[in-house]
């Protein structure tokens, strides 16, 4: 007498190869999700980069305050309060013709965006704004996927 069906081992089988194609497919577009939280971020970084140097031309002071030719050392963690300039101003800054940036005032991972006129980029200071990038560590913890446009270049 014949039997139909599967067996239990052809149905493992299977579900197993299934199962391998799904954590494959997974996998991809957790990658392509994050190489376009990335993408965002840069796009993002070039507009507000654009709005502090305009910022910086009209009043001569960067998003910290600090005269533009100085820069000073005192980092801006939140780029969307009103002492920063970008957004508003705080009365600091003569001859401001803003709002100078009017887009995303946090990174694609939830993040404030920052302003740090001493970011250290192989042993050299540098006028950044940026973000901590898809850890979020920061605040003077320089690492491998901060995500930054160079102000001073």
């Amino acid at each position: 007498m014949k039997k139909n069906g599967f067996t239990l081992i052809e149905i493992m089988m299977v579900v197993g190869v299934v199962g391998i194609l799904a954590t494959l497919g997974t996998l991809a577009v957790r990658k392509s999700s994050e190489s376009s939280r990335i993408k965002q971020a840069h796009i993002e970084l070039e507009m507000i980069s654009v709005a502090a140097l305009q910022l910086a031309w009209d009043t001569g002071k960067w998003p910290n305050g600090q005269s533009r030719a100085a820069g000073g050392s005192t980092e801006m963690w939140d780029i969307s309060v009103d002492m920063c300039g970008l957004l508003g101003t705080d009365g600091n800054y003569n001859e401001w013709k803003g709002p100078y940036y009017d887009g995303e005032i946090k990174d694609a991972w939830g993040n404030n965006y920052f302003f740090d006129p001493d970011y250290r980029i192989a042993g050299v200071n540098h006028v950044v704004v940026g973000s901590f990038g898809p850890n979020g560590k920061g605040k003077n913890l320089y690492d491998s996927d901060d995500i930054y446009i160079l102000l001073d270049d």
